[in-house]
């Protein structure tokens, strides 16, 4: 035991005054028998014995009084084994950094990591001396610093800690660690930084350095206890074509973060909220293991793979059945709150769930899947051949349905020009013209029908060849036409034997060239059509197709890039999508009502060029056929991670897009955040689960909120914030070195802490107080 004021301690000797005045103050009487007073003293000597014990509890009592008021002067303590650093004391510029990440909502004991480190932070702050000046600091990604800059208010910084509330984002400790430093660096003397974490590999091994001339105190809020837990760290969503057109299989990567093996754990799936196949799964220890559901979207029972319990089921999965297929027209003309898009054609929220531990956001993780609708395609044969791979559409109906399987998402349907009056052009979501004769069109009366099928939401791809006559096309198709043609350029040699481009209907307007033929050049990656070709292979076969002849573009007014026209009519804007390298247009746009016209300025079979054998057409071909049926382009993205940014597309007219957040809050951006953008950077992704979007369009009847499904995104927690394996002790060691001659983190003797008595003494010393006027009150 300690003092505060030893010399006070000295007045307990005090405590015999009591027992002297006792024993001084005591007399003897002499002792005389008187017979008449004997029957009185049988019952006294009862009365006596209870005096006697009163007495002596009072002699107790004021001897403990005389002792615990100079015991409460010294202020007495003892020091006892503290869970806070060593050396607190004395003139120093600290920083507390608190590491406020997912791994730190891991309940221990009942009680969260982070709850943890905010109680010992704040004794950590009273335990600084009055000199001492600090700041707080958080250590999750994107996180802003409470208290960013060095103070002595221990108020402020006690507010701000009370408010400190745990995140779902991942930890970035060098970024802290930088931070903290950087608000240490106006400081003199002694700079300490006192990091509250679990310590975990995965937080120190991301490159967490101790800054120069700062010394790093780590504090383990775990207490070095072990933190075994189980999440799901990947979902992934793929085609069961065994299932039908709309079967999918539901893959979840579940990892045990244990020595110990986990037996029966249940794995949930969840489509659009509801449960609809349950499953069992075993873990051995520090292992993976895959669980797979199968389900068709839009029934509503799954099942799994190996062991699982059904839900509203049997585990037959549901009949091997389509979703109907809506009316092309209908759907068309069906607007939803997209400002004018169709409704897509179906998506759904897919979720994996885990029964429940410690760390409970990571047992779940969310996919938005788009389900594909079945495509019909016309493809018009403007030069039809009896032998079938001479044919003009060959490769394109090769590359829309590839195998004739019958997963496919398209279905195909050829024609001739004769034929095409006799066919309902509403019954497909795209039209294919294939080197077709622009007389023929004119001379069966199918340009205004051609015409209105655009302006009522429907895609036409032209592409060229020998029997497009530019005048023909320029007169006829004038309104289709995203440019006027100018007449064919021979860039090289073309590829159907025996043809002499010279006599050619064209000669007047080629251009003959020497060499091998032109490659693409520039194509615009940003188009929703050519993502697939942002890099990689699939740009690499594109830009391998030698083009021996393609058609030229007449200039207009407005020119972009290298003498590429677009359209000086505001209404009816054009793109070019694709381009040679002398800069002329292979592919463009152009928009007509709600539909779309694609150009292609060669043939889609090997008259022209050898695009048809790369390995690019494929994926080019069904790319624009899906771009021009308004069907999703591709996979629907991965779901984002906490704390990333989200783009939202715009539509023209949007006047208001409101966000609304996992928890139910709303984010509402109207103003210049939304009018004449294309997207809205989405920043508040701080919660995982799935977001909701709705926007308010001008063009659209009412101008009200309406939801848009097809912007709706998910976002999920970092599964590398699940392991929380504790890091080696020399990877802690090299973060804490000392520099002062105080040691601190793993290996330094156990910090001690002050445990005052004194408190104590005078609680009890009110307590004796108590009970001696207890005793002396009259009976």
């Amino acid at each position: 035991m300690h003092f505060v004021a030893p010399f006070f301690a000295l007045f307990t000797v005090l405590a015999g005054i009591p027992l002297v005045i006792h024993l001084v103050g005591r007399t003897r009487a002499q002792v005389r028998r008187f017979p008449a007073l004997a029957f009185l003293l049988a019952g006294h000597r009862k009365v006596a014995r209870r005096t006697r014990l009163r007495q002596i509890l009072l002699l107790i009592l004021r001897a403990a009084v005389m002792a615990a008021v100079p015991l409460c002067l010294a202020k007495p303590f003892f020091e006892a084994v503290s869970d806070l650093p060593a050396q607190l004391r004395g003139a120093q510029s600290s920083v507390i950094l608190i590491d406020d990440s997912l791994a730190m909502s891991y309940k221990l004991g009942g009680e969260t990591l982070l709850s943890r480190a905010k109680a010992r932070s704040a004794r950590l702050i009273d335990a600084l001396d009055r000199d001492a000046d600090a700041a707080l600091v958080l250590g999750s990604r994107g996180s802003i610093a409470p208290v960013g800059e060095l103070t002595s208010d221990r108020a402020r910084l006690l507010r701000a800690l009370a408010a400190v509330h745990p995140t779902y984002r991942a930890v970035d400790l060098p970024v802290a660690l930088r931070r903290a430093a950087q608000i240490l660096s106006s400081s003199r003397g002694l700079r300490r930084i006192y990091l509250l974490t679990d310590l975990s590999a995965h937080a120190l091994d991301a490159g967490a350095v101790a800054p120069a001339d700062v010394e790093v105190v780590p504090i383990d809020v775990s207490d070095g206890k072990p933190l075994p837990n189980r999440a799901i760290v990947d979902v992934r969503v793929d085609p069961a074509p065994s299932l039908g057109k709309n079967g999918v299989r539901v893959t979840a990567e579940v990892a045990n973060f244990d020595d110990l093996p986990v037996k029966d754990l249940a794995v949930t799936l969840r489509v659009d909220g509801k449960a609809v196949a349950r499953g069992l799964l075993d873990l051995a220890g520090r292992g993976r293991a895959v669980k797979r559901f199968y389900h068709v979207l839009g029934h509503a029972v799954g099942h799994a793979e190996g062991r699982e319990r059904q839900v509203n089921g049997n585990g037959s999965g549901g009949p091997s059945s389509d979703l109907p297929r809506p009316e092309r027209r209908q759907q068309k003309a069906a607007t939803s709150a997209e400002g004018g898009e169709p409704a897509p054609a179906g998506t759904h929220d897919v979720s994996m769930e885990l029964s429940r531990d410690e760390l409970s956001p990571d047992d779940v993780r969310t996919l938005r899947v788009e389900m594909q609708r079945t495509l019909r395609v016309l493809i018009v044969d403007g030069d039809p051949r009896g032998l079938r791979r001479e044919d003009e559409v060959f490769y394109l109906e090769m590359a829309l349905r590839p195998g004739d399987r019958e997963d496919s998402q398209m279905d195909t349907a050829t024609t001739t020009v004769e034929e095409l009056p006799h066919r309902s052009l509403s019954e497909y979501d795209a039209v294919f013209l294939c080197n077709v004769k622009a007389q023929d069109l004119a001379r069966l009366h199918l340009v205004p029908v051609l015409r209105d099928y655009v302006i009522q939401g429907g895609g036409i791809f032209l592409s060229m060849g020998d029997n497009v006559d530019p005048d023909s096309y320029n007169s006829t198709l004038s309104d289709l036409l995203p440019q006027p043609l100018s007449g064919a350029r021979t860039a090289g040699q073309v590829q159907r034997p025996g043809e002499d481009p010279y006599q050619s209907e064209q000669r007047d307007r080629e251009v003959t060239l020497l060499g091998s033929g032109e490659r693409l050049g520039r194509l615009d990656r940003r188009h929703p059509l050519l993502l697939p070709f942002s890099g990689g292979h699939a740009i690499e076969s594109l830009h391998e197709a030698r083009f021996g002849r393609y058609m030229l573009l007449r200039p207009t007014l407005k020119t972009t890039g290298a003498g590429v026209g677009t359209s000086d009519d505001p209404a009816r804007p054009v793109s070019v999508l694709l381009s040679y390298d002398t800069g002329a247009p292979a592919l463009i746009e152009k928009t007509l009502g709600a539909g779309r016209v694609l150009l292609f300025t060669s043939t889609l079979d090997r008259d022209w060029n050898d695009l048809p054998i790369q390995p690019a057409f494929l994926p080019l071909l069904q790319q624009a056929a899906r771009y021009l049926s308004r069907a999703p382009m591709r996979e629907a993205d991965p779901a984002a991670l906490v704390g990333q940014r989200h783009e939202i597309k715009l539509h023209d007219g949007d006047g208001r897009v409101e966000v609304t957040l996992p928890s139910g809050q709303k984010r509402l951006f109207e103003g210049d955040r939304v009018k004449g953008r294309r997207r809205l950077g989405f920043t508040d992704t701080d919660e995982p689960g799935l977001y909701r979007v709705a926007a308010a369009n001008q063009s659209v009847e009412g101008g009200g909120l309406r939801p848009r499904p097809a912007e709706f995104f998910a976002v999920n927690v970092d599964p590398g914030e699940s392991d929380l394996r504790r890091a080696a002790t020399t990877r802690i060691q090299a973060l804490s070195r000392p520099l002062s001659s105080s040691s601190f983190g793993d290996g330094s003797p156990q910090a001690k802490r002050r445990v005052e008595l004194w408190h104590a003494i005078g609680a009890l010393l009110i307590l004796l107080l108590l009970g001696e006027a207890l005793l002396l009150r009259e009976k």
